[in-house]
Protein backbone atom coordinates (compact mmCIF):
# COMPACT_ATOMS: atom_id res chain seq x y z
CA UNK A 1 0.00 0.00 0.00
CA UNK A 2 1.23 3.46 -0.73
CA UNK A 3 1.97 5.75 2.28
CA UNK A 4 0.03 8.45 2.72
CA UNK A 5 1.61 11.34 3.90
CA UNK A 6 1.07 13.29 6.92
CA UNK A 7 -2.29 12.42 7.62
CA UNK A 8 -3.92 13.46 4.11
CA UNK A 9 -4.76 10.72 2.01
CA UNK A 10 -4.15 11.07 -1.73
CA UNK A 11 -7.78 10.46 -2.92
CA UNK A 12 -11.07 9.49 -3.47
CA UNK A 13 -11.82 9.34 -6.77
CA UNK A 14 -13.73 8.15 -9.52
CA UNK A 15 -13.51 8.40 -13.43
CA UNK A 16 -16.55 7.16 -15.26
CA UNK A 17 -16.33 7.47 -19.13
CA UNK A 18 -18.91 7.73 -21.52
CA UNK A 19 -18.36 6.83 -24.98
CA UNK A 20 -20.56 7.62 -27.83
CA UNK A 21 -20.12 5.98 -31.38
CA UNK A 22 -21.77 7.45 -34.31
CA UNK A 23 -23.84 7.20 -34.45
CA UNK A 24 -37.07 25.63 -13.62
CA UNK A 25 -37.14 22.19 -12.62
CA UNK A 26 -39.56 20.39 -9.41
CA UNK A 27 -37.48 20.25 -6.07
CA UNK A 28 -36.45 17.16 -5.05
CA UNK A 29 -36.18 16.66 -1.14
CA UNK A 30 -33.24 15.28 0.59
CA UNK A 31 -34.88 12.13 1.44
CA UNK A 32 -35.66 11.89 -2.17
CA UNK A 33 -32.05 12.60 -3.38
CA UNK A 34 -31.09 9.57 -1.05
CA UNK A 35 -33.89 6.96 -2.02
CA UNK A 36 -33.39 7.17 -5.04
CA UNK A 37 -29.20 6.54 -5.11
CA UNK A 38 -30.00 3.83 -2.11
CA UNK A 39 -32.28 2.12 -4.21
CA UNK A 40 -29.53 1.75 -7.27
CA UNK A 41 -26.94 0.86 -5.11
CA UNK A 42 -29.22 -2.50 -3.35
CA UNK A 43 -29.84 -3.16 -6.77
CA UNK A 44 -26.57 -3.95 -8.10
CA UNK A 45 -25.54 -5.29 -4.12
CA UNK A 46 -28.31 -7.67 -4.72
CA UNK A 47 -26.87 -9.26 -7.33
CA UNK A 48 -23.53 -9.86 -5.88
CA UNK A 49 -25.19 -11.13 -2.58
CA UNK A 50 -25.62 -14.27 -4.41
CA UNK A 51 -24.14 -17.52 -3.09
CA UNK A 52 -22.39 -18.13 -5.87
CA UNK A 53 -19.81 -14.17 -5.67
CA UNK A 54 -20.49 -13.10 -2.42
CA UNK A 55 -18.52 -14.60 0.55
CA UNK A 56 -15.65 -15.57 -1.78
CA UNK A 57 -14.11 -12.35 -3.16
CA UNK A 58 -13.40 -8.73 -1.62
CA UNK A 59 -15.52 -6.18 -4.06
CA UNK A 60 -15.79 -2.14 -4.31
CA UNK A 61 -17.45 -0.10 -6.41
CA UNK A 62 -19.12 3.58 -6.67
CA UNK A 63 -22.60 4.15 -6.38
CA UNK A 64 -22.10 8.00 -6.99
CA UNK A 65 -20.26 8.68 -9.89
CA UNK A 66 -21.65 4.97 -11.39
CA UNK A 67 -25.31 6.95 -10.61
CA UNK A 68 -24.55 10.49 -12.59
CA UNK A 69 -23.21 8.76 -15.43
CA UNK A 70 -26.69 6.78 -15.64
CA UNK A 71 -28.26 10.78 -14.79
CA UNK A 72 -26.45 11.71 -17.60
CA UNK A 73 -26.46 9.38 -20.04
CA UNK A 74 -30.31 10.12 -19.99
CA UNK A 75 -29.96 13.57 -21.19
CA UNK A 76 -29.67 11.89 -24.72
CA UNK A 77 -32.39 8.80 -24.30
CA UNK A 78 -35.64 9.33 -25.37
CA UNK A 79 -39.17 6.80 -25.60
CA UNK A 80 -38.87 3.66 -24.48
CA UNK A 81 -34.80 3.85 -24.12
CA UNK A 82 -35.47 6.87 -21.64
CA UNK A 83 -38.76 4.90 -20.24
CA UNK A 84 -36.19 1.31 -19.10
CA UNK A 85 -33.94 3.83 -17.98
CA UNK A 86 -35.83 4.54 -15.15
CA UNK A 87 -35.88 1.29 -13.94
CA UNK A 88 -32.40 2.21 -13.05
CA UNK A 89 -31.93 5.87 -11.74
CA UNK A 90 -36.03 5.06 -9.85
CA UNK A 91 -36.27 8.62 -10.90
CA UNK A 92 -39.33 9.25 -13.40
CA UNK A 93 -38.31 12.07 -15.31
CA UNK A 94 -35.97 14.40 -16.35
CA UNK A 95 -36.66 17.03 -14.03
CA UNK A 96 -35.92 14.62 -11.56
CA UNK A 97 -32.51 13.94 -12.87
CA UNK A 98 -31.05 17.41 -13.49
CA UNK A 99 -32.70 18.39 -9.65
CA UNK A 100 -30.72 15.06 -8.58
CA UNK A 101 -27.12 16.24 -9.93
CA UNK A 102 -27.65 19.98 -9.36
CA UNK A 103 -28.58 18.69 -5.71
CA UNK A 104 -25.71 16.90 -5.33
CA UNK A 105 -23.46 19.28 -7.24
CA UNK A 106 -24.78 22.55 -5.46
CA UNK A 107 -23.86 20.54 -2.17
CA UNK A 108 -20.21 20.31 -2.89
CA UNK A 109 -19.64 23.97 -4.20
CA UNK A 110 -21.92 24.91 -1.21
CA UNK A 111 -19.74 23.01 1.44
CA UNK A 112 -16.51 23.45 -0.22
CA UNK A 113 -14.48 25.95 2.31
CA UNK A 114 -16.10 24.76 5.10
CA UNK A 115 -14.29 21.38 4.57
CA UNK A 116 -11.57 22.73 3.08
CA UNK A 117 -10.80 24.14 6.56
CA UNK A 118 -10.52 20.26 7.47
CA UNK A 119 -8.03 19.73 4.94
CA UNK A 120 -10.72 17.91 3.15
CA UNK A 121 -11.31 17.90 -0.62
CA UNK A 122 -14.32 16.82 -2.66
CA UNK A 123 -14.23 17.63 -6.35
CA UNK A 124 -16.80 16.45 -9.32
CA UNK A 125 -15.70 17.18 -12.90
CA UNK A 126 -17.47 16.48 -16.18
CA UNK A 127 -16.69 16.88 -19.60
CA UNK A 128 -17.98 16.09 -22.55
CA UNK A 129 -16.17 15.58 -25.72
CA UNK A 130 -17.31 15.77 -29.24
CA UNK A 131 -15.66 14.57 -32.37
CA UNK A 132 -14.88 17.94 -34.78
CA UNK A 133 -17.70 16.19 -37.32
CA UNK A 134 -20.60 14.97 -35.24
CA UNK A 135 -23.66 16.84 -35.17
CA UNK A 136 -23.91 17.65 -31.63
CA UNK A 137 -27.35 18.88 -30.62
CA UNK A 138 -27.34 22.01 -28.63
CA UNK A 139 -30.08 21.49 -25.96
CA UNK A 140 -28.37 18.28 -24.77
CA UNK A 141 -24.88 19.98 -24.69
CA UNK A 142 -26.90 22.81 -22.84
CA UNK A 143 -28.18 20.56 -20.40
CA UNK A 144 -25.34 18.72 -19.82
CA UNK A 145 -23.13 22.31 -18.99
CA UNK A 146 -26.44 23.72 -16.74
CA UNK A 147 -27.31 20.39 -15.11
CA UNK A 148 -24.25 18.56 -14.84
CA UNK A 149 -21.81 21.14 -14.93
CA UNK A 150 -20.22 20.00 -18.03
CA UNK A 151 -17.83 21.34 -20.47
CA UNK A 152 -17.85 20.81 -23.92
CA UNK A 153 -14.35 20.25 -25.94
CA UNK A 154 -14.14 18.98 -29.60
CA UNK A 155 -11.81 16.64 -30.68
CA UNK A 156 -10.85 14.56 -33.75
CA UNK A 157 -11.71 10.55 -32.78
CA UNK A 158 -9.91 9.88 -36.54
CA UNK A 159 -6.72 9.94 -34.53
CA UNK A 160 -7.12 7.37 -32.31
CA UNK A 161 -4.10 7.49 -29.88
CA UNK A 162 -4.14 11.36 -29.51
CA UNK A 163 -7.55 11.10 -28.65
CA UNK A 164 -7.11 8.56 -25.75
CA UNK A 165 -3.64 10.21 -24.63
CA UNK A 166 -5.56 13.57 -24.69
CA UNK A 167 -8.46 11.96 -22.57
CA UNK A 168 -6.32 10.26 -20.70
CA UNK A 169 -4.22 13.52 -19.47
CA UNK A 170 -7.77 15.26 -18.41
CA UNK A 171 -8.84 12.03 -15.85
CA UNK A 172 -5.32 11.83 -15.06
CA UNK A 173 -5.11 16.04 -13.55
CA UNK A 174 -8.94 15.54 -12.33
CA UNK A 175 -7.62 12.57 -10.19
CA UNK A 176 -4.68 13.49 -9.12
CA UNK A 177 -2.57 11.08 -10.67
CA UNK A 178 -3.99 8.39 -9.29
CA UNK A 179 -5.86 7.09 -12.80
CA UNK A 180 -3.58 7.20 -15.59
CA UNK A 181 -4.06 5.13 -19.11
CA UNK A 182 -7.81 4.79 -18.76
CA UNK A 183 -8.11 4.63 -22.73
CA UNK A 184 -5.86 3.03 -25.42
CA UNK A 185 -6.17 3.68 -29.25
CA UNK A 186 -8.05 0.44 -29.33
CA UNK A 187 -10.59 1.67 -27.18
CA UNK A 188 -11.24 4.57 -29.50
CA UNK A 189 -13.91 2.70 -32.47
CA UNK A 190 -13.84 4.07 -36.15
CA UNK A 191 -17.12 5.60 -35.24
CA UNK A 192 -16.61 7.51 -32.06
CA UNK A 193 -18.30 10.49 -31.79
CA UNK A 194 -19.29 11.73 -28.58
CA UNK A 195 -17.49 10.75 -24.84
CA UNK A 196 -18.62 11.61 -21.67
CA UNK A 197 -16.20 11.66 -18.24
CA UNK A 198 -16.94 12.27 -14.76
CA UNK A 199 -14.48 12.38 -12.13
CA UNK A 200 -15.20 12.09 -8.61
CA UNK A 201 -12.64 13.30 -6.01
CA UNK A 202 -12.20 12.94 -2.50
CA UNK A 203 -9.39 13.28 0.10
CA UNK A 204 -9.52 13.86 3.93
CA UNK A 205 -7.75 12.62 6.64
CA UNK A 206 -9.22 10.41 9.87
CA UNK A 207 -10.86 12.45 12.37
CA UNK A 208 -8.36 10.02 14.83
CA UNK A 209 -5.56 8.26 13.18
CA UNK A 210 -4.22 4.74 14.04
CA UNK A 211 -1.34 4.81 15.57
CA UNK A 212 1.29 2.87 13.16
CA UNK A 213 3.41 1.47 16.12
CA UNK A 214 -0.17 -0.35 16.93
CA UNK A 215 -0.56 -1.94 14.11
CA UNK A 216 0.82 -5.87 14.06
CA UNK A 217 0.08 -8.81 11.65
CA UNK A 218 -2.95 -11.14 13.51
CA UNK A 219 -5.06 -14.01 11.96
CA UNK A 220 -7.84 -13.14 9.85
CA UNK A 221 -10.43 -16.03 9.16
CA UNK A 222 -11.30 -16.47 5.78
CA UNK A 223 -14.65 -17.38 4.90
CA UNK A 224 -14.09 -20.94 4.07
CA UNK A 225 -12.93 -21.23 7.65
CA UNK A 226 -8.65 -20.85 6.65
CA UNK A 227 -6.64 -18.60 8.51
CA UNK A 228 -4.12 -16.15 7.42
CA UNK A 229 -2.55 -13.12 9.30
CA UNK A 230 -3.07 -9.66 7.73
CA UNK A 231 -1.71 -6.46 9.04
CA UNK A 232 -4.04 -5.34 11.67
CA UNK A 233 -4.92 -1.71 13.23
CA UNK A 234 -5.83 -0.59 16.35
CA UNK A 235 -7.55 2.25 17.99
CA UNK A 236 -9.46 2.85 21.19
CA UNK A 237 -11.91 6.02 21.03
CA UNK A 238 -15.19 6.83 20.81
CA UNK A 239 -17.31 6.20 18.18
CA UNK A 240 -21.23 5.75 16.77
CA UNK A 241 -22.08 2.24 17.19
CA UNK A 242 -24.57 -0.08 16.99
CA UNK A 243 -25.65 -3.80 17.53
CA UNK A 244 -28.54 -4.71 15.39
CA UNK A 245 -30.15 -7.89 17.39
CA UNK A 246 -32.50 -8.39 14.07
CA UNK A 247 -29.53 -8.66 11.44
CA UNK A 248 -26.88 -10.23 13.95
CA UNK A 249 -24.33 -7.53 13.32
CA UNK A 250 -22.41 -4.82 14.80
CA UNK A 251 -22.15 -1.33 13.29
CA UNK A 252 -19.53 1.22 13.08
CA UNK A 253 -19.24 5.00 11.79
CA UNK A 254 -15.30 5.32 11.60
CA UNK A 255 -15.24 9.42 11.32
CA UNK A 256 -12.73 11.91 8.39
CA UNK A 257 -12.10 14.93 9.29
CA UNK A 258 -15.10 17.53 9.20
CA UNK A 259 -17.50 17.26 11.85
CA UNK A 260 -17.84 13.65 11.03
CA UNK A 261 -19.97 14.64 8.19
CA UNK A 262 -17.73 11.81 6.06
CA UNK A 263 -17.56 8.51 7.37
CA UNK A 264 -16.70 4.77 6.95
CA UNK A 265 -19.37 2.80 8.03
CA UNK A 266 -18.23 -1.27 8.76
CA UNK A 267 -20.98 -3.83 9.62
CA UNK A 268 -19.21 -7.06 11.29
CA UNK A 269 -21.61 -10.22 11.30
CA UNK A 270 -21.99 -12.18 14.87
CA UNK A 271 -19.60 -15.43 14.54
CA UNK A 272 -22.55 -17.58 13.70
CA UNK A 273 -23.57 -15.83 10.75
CA UNK A 274 -22.14 -16.06 7.22
CA UNK A 275 -21.76 -12.74 5.47
CA UNK A 276 -23.41 -13.47 2.88
CA UNK A 277 -26.62 -14.27 5.07
CA UNK A 278 -26.24 -10.69 6.44
CA UNK A 279 -25.76 -9.02 2.89
CA UNK A 280 -29.00 -11.04 1.98
CA UNK A 281 -30.85 -9.47 4.72
CA UNK A 282 -29.74 -6.43 4.11
CA UNK A 283 -30.33 -5.94 0.47
CA UNK A 284 -34.44 -6.41 1.13
CA UNK A 285 -35.51 -3.26 0.30
CA UNK A 286 -33.35 -0.15 1.37
CA UNK A 287 -35.60 0.86 4.36
CA UNK A 288 -33.21 -1.76 5.65
CA UNK A 289 -30.02 -0.05 5.85
CA UNK A 290 -31.86 3.48 5.57
CA UNK A 291 -32.82 2.41 9.12
CA UNK A 292 -29.47 1.31 10.41
CA UNK A 293 -27.54 4.32 8.96
CA UNK A 294 -30.17 6.81 10.42
CA UNK A 295 -29.53 5.01 13.73
CA UNK A 296 -25.71 5.37 13.47
CA UNK A 297 -25.87 8.55 12.00
CA UNK A 298 -28.43 9.93 15.12
CA UNK A 299 -26.02 12.95 16.33
CA UNK A 300 -27.87 13.09 19.73
CA UNK A 301 -26.54 9.52 20.38
CA UNK A 302 -23.63 9.40 23.01
CA UNK A 303 -20.93 7.41 21.36
CA UNK A 304 -19.51 4.40 22.30
CA UNK A 305 -16.13 3.67 23.67
CA UNK A 306 -14.63 1.03 21.89
CA UNK A 307 -11.84 -0.98 21.22
CA UNK A 308 -11.43 -1.36 17.47
CA UNK A 309 -8.77 -3.51 15.93
CA UNK A 310 -9.51 -3.37 11.61
CA UNK A 311 -6.93 -4.62 8.91
CA UNK A 312 -5.41 -2.52 6.42
CA UNK A 313 -6.46 -3.45 2.95
CA UNK A 314 -6.73 -2.71 -0.54
CA UNK A 315 -9.25 -4.37 -3.02
CA UNK A 316 -9.55 -3.83 -7.02
CA UNK A 317 -12.32 -5.18 -8.73
CA UNK A 318 -13.57 -4.98 -12.12
CA UNK A 319 -17.03 -5.22 -13.12
CA UNK A 320 -19.37 -5.37 -15.98
CA UNK A 321 -22.83 -3.54 -15.85
CA UNK A 322 -24.33 -4.26 -18.97
CA UNK A 323 -25.26 -7.72 -18.33
CA UNK A 324 -26.30 -6.76 -15.04
CA UNK A 325 -28.27 -4.42 -15.99
CA UNK A 326 -30.17 -6.61 -18.75
CA UNK A 327 -30.36 -9.22 -16.19
CA UNK A 328 -31.33 -8.37 -13.09
CA UNK A 329 -32.91 -5.03 -13.94
CA UNK A 330 -34.74 -6.38 -17.03
CA UNK A 331 -33.27 -3.48 -19.15
CA UNK A 332 -32.84 -3.88 -22.69
CA UNK A 333 -33.39 -1.85 -25.15
CA UNK A 334 -30.49 0.66 -24.55
CA UNK A 335 -28.20 -2.10 -25.24
CA UNK A 336 -29.71 -3.13 -28.54
CA UNK A 337 -28.75 -1.94 -31.27
CA UNK A 338 -31.97 -1.55 -33.31
CA UNK A 339 -34.66 -0.23 -30.72
CA UNK A 340 -32.18 2.06 -28.77
CA UNK A 341 -33.29 5.67 -29.06
CA UNK A 342 -30.30 8.09 -28.17
CA UNK A 343 -31.58 10.41 -30.77
CA UNK A 344 -31.79 13.46 -28.47
CA UNK A 345 -27.98 13.61 -28.12
CA UNK A 346 -27.53 14.11 -32.31
CA UNK A 347 -29.17 17.05 -34.06
CA UNK A 348 -30.14 15.50 -36.80
CA UNK A 349 -32.22 12.85 -34.25
CA UNK A 350 -31.22 10.14 -35.77
CA UNK A 351 -31.53 6.74 -33.38
CA UNK A 352 -28.39 5.22 -34.57
CA UNK A 353 -26.48 5.05 -31.17
CA UNK A 354 -26.72 2.29 -28.42
CA UNK A 355 -24.57 1.17 -25.07
CA UNK A 356 -22.11 -1.55 -26.43
CA UNK A 357 -19.72 -2.05 -22.72
CA UNK A 358 -20.05 -0.42 -19.14
CA UNK A 359 -17.15 -1.42 -17.54
CA UNK A 360 -16.12 -0.60 -14.05
CA UNK A 361 -13.11 -0.59 -12.22
CA UNK A 362 -12.37 0.45 -8.79
CA UNK A 363 -9.57 0.30 -5.84
CA UNK A 364 -9.60 1.49 -2.34
CA UNK A 365 -6.91 1.59 0.16
CA UNK A 366 -7.41 1.67 4.09
CA UNK A 367 -4.57 2.11 6.77
CA UNK A 368 -3.38 4.34 9.68
CA UNK A 369 -3.89 7.72 7.78
CA UNK A 370 -6.68 6.93 6.10
CA UNK A 371 -8.16 5.83 2.77
CA UNK A 372 -7.23 6.26 -0.76
CA UNK A 373 -9.83 4.49 -3.71
CA UNK A 374 -10.23 5.52 -7.08
CA UNK A 375 -13.06 3.97 -9.95
CA UNK A 376 -13.26 4.23 -13.41
CA UNK A 377 -16.33 3.29 -15.52
CA UNK A 378 -16.21 3.26 -19.33
CA UNK A 379 -19.58 3.65 -20.77
CA UNK A 380 -19.34 2.50 -24.58
CA UNK A 381 -22.10 3.09 -26.99
CA UNK A 382 -21.94 2.28 -30.84
CA UNK A 383 -23.26 3.06 -33.82
CA UNK A 384 -25.88 0.73 -35.50
CA UNK A 385 -23.58 2.09 -38.47
CA UNK A 386 -12.53 12.07 25.28
CA UNK A 387 -15.29 11.43 28.13
CA UNK A 388 -16.28 8.32 29.88
CA UNK A 389 -12.96 6.64 29.41
CA UNK A 390 -14.21 4.40 32.95
CA UNK A 391 -16.64 2.43 30.85
CA UNK A 392 -15.47 -0.83 29.50
CA UNK A 393 -14.75 -0.64 25.56
CA UNK A 394 -16.91 -2.73 22.73
CA UNK A 395 -14.45 -5.15 21.63
CA UNK A 396 -14.82 -5.11 18.30
CA UNK A 397 -12.01 -7.17 15.87
CA UNK A 398 -13.03 -7.03 12.26
CA UNK A 399 -10.97 -10.63 12.46
CA UNK A 400 -13.81 -11.87 8.99
CA UNK A 401 -15.57 -11.03 6.29
CA UNK A 402 -16.92 -7.34 6.88
CA UNK A 403 -18.91 -5.08 4.63
CA UNK A 404 -18.22 -1.39 4.46
CA UNK A 405 -19.86 2.46 3.18
CA UNK A 406 -17.78 5.15 2.63
CA UNK A 407 -20.64 7.62 2.88
CA UNK A 408 -21.72 11.63 3.21
CA UNK A 409 -24.27 11.52 6.51
CA UNK A 410 -25.28 14.78 5.51
CA UNK A 411 -26.82 14.04 2.45
CA UNK A 412 -27.24 9.90 2.49
CA UNK A 413 -25.29 9.71 -0.11
CA UNK A 414 -22.85 6.56 -0.95
CA UNK A 415 -19.58 7.60 -2.38
CA UNK A 416 -17.94 4.26 -2.00
CA UNK A 417 -19.24 0.42 -0.79
CA UNK A 418 -18.17 -3.04 -0.53
CA UNK A 419 -17.01 -6.23 0.89
CA UNK A 420 -13.72 -7.18 2.16
CA UNK A 421 -13.29 -11.05 2.57
CA UNK A 422 -9.56 -11.19 2.77
CA UNK A 423 -9.79 -12.95 -0.92
CA UNK A 424 -8.97 -10.46 -3.61
CA UNK A 425 -10.84 -10.74 -7.22
CA UNK A 426 -9.09 -12.72 -10.12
Amino acid sequence: MRCIESFRYRAILFVTLLQINNVVHSKITEKDLSKSILDFTIGFSRHHSSPDIVGRRSLVWSPLSLYEAMLMVGEGADGNTFNELQHITHLQNKESYREWSLSFLNDVKKNFKDIQRYNISLNIANRLYADNDFNLDDEFNKNLEKYYQSQLELINFDKAQLSADHINQWISNQTNNIIKNVLKASDIHPMTRLMIVNALHFKAPWAKAFDSDLTTKENFTLSTGRLIQLQTMHLVSHFSYYYDKKHKSQWINIPYKGNNRYVLTLALPDKDIELRVLEKKLLRNSKILSNIFNSLDNRTNVNTRVQLSLPKFRIESSLDFVQHFKKYYNVKIPFDADKADFSLMSSGSARDLFISKIIHKAVIDVDEAGTEAAAVTVVQMLSRSGMFLHEDPVQLTFSRPFLFYLRDINIKVPLFIGRFTGMSMP
